[in-house]
């Protein structure tokens, strides 16, 4: 769910998906727990309830003055429907332009002349770019292996490509390491230059 996601805000259009997606699973859902869900107080929610059940979204059942069961109407659920479209377009969009950006990065270390290197950062943004470039086939950039400082992490794989440490650096032919971490480039570029690897060959994606 979106409100899962500390980087998005729900919009009132998806609060609207969100809460007919919440009656339609579960009928006895109170409006504390869909407040909770959207990140909305609970009276904003009795408003939204109001709203929709004018529009014919959906239709309450009184069990008792406190408990109530909320149905979908056929309306609800085309209108759910069309929510739910809505949100996978603008979600494309969002995706290609982040996508764009990473290919215009890549772009521009391949210009530099660097064809095989190695990512150091085992976390989102590796497996992003790995993504992006397994997508692609026209980004003629080869990841050797993935570098990461997390002992725990070690000869797993992340999008196909095995996590080494950084002292099996020098085991994997490459041209250049690009920083993939955003948390810890500044330290991972210090670590690289007392182990006196080559400035020239260090790509920084966060500078």
């Amino acid at each position: 769910m979106l409100s899962n996601n500390s980087f998005f805000k729900p919009t009132p259009l998806y609060k609207e998906f969100m809460i007919l997606d919440l009656i339609e699973k579960n009928k006895n859902i109170t409006q504390r727990e869909m407040s909770i869900a959207i990140g909305s107080a609970v009276s904003m929610v009795n408003n939204f309830l109001d709203e929709y059940e004018q529009k014919g979204y959906i239709k309450r059942k009184y069990l008792s003055t406190k408990t109530v069961e909320y149905f979908v109407t056929k309306n609800g659920k085309e209108r759910r429907k069309l929510l739910n479209i809505w949100y996978f377009k603008s979600s494309q969009i969002v995706y290609q332009s982040a996508k764009d950006n990473i290919i215009s990065f890549l772009n521009q270390i391949i210009e530099r002349g660097f064809k095989k290197i190695l990512l150091y950062g085992a976390g989102e943004v590796a497996e992003i770019m790995l993504q992006v470039i397994q997508s692609d086939e026209r980004i003629p950039l080869e990841i050797v292996a993935v570098v990461d400082d997390d002992h725990s992490k070690l000869d797993e794989v992340i999008v196909n490509k095995k996590i080494i440490s950084n002292n099996q650096i020098p085991d994997y032919q490459h041209d250049g390491i690009l920083i993939s971490s955003y948390t810890h480039h500044k330290s991972i570029y210090e670590k690289l230059l007392k182990k006196q690897y080559n400035v020239n060959k260090i790509i920084q994606f966060f500078d």
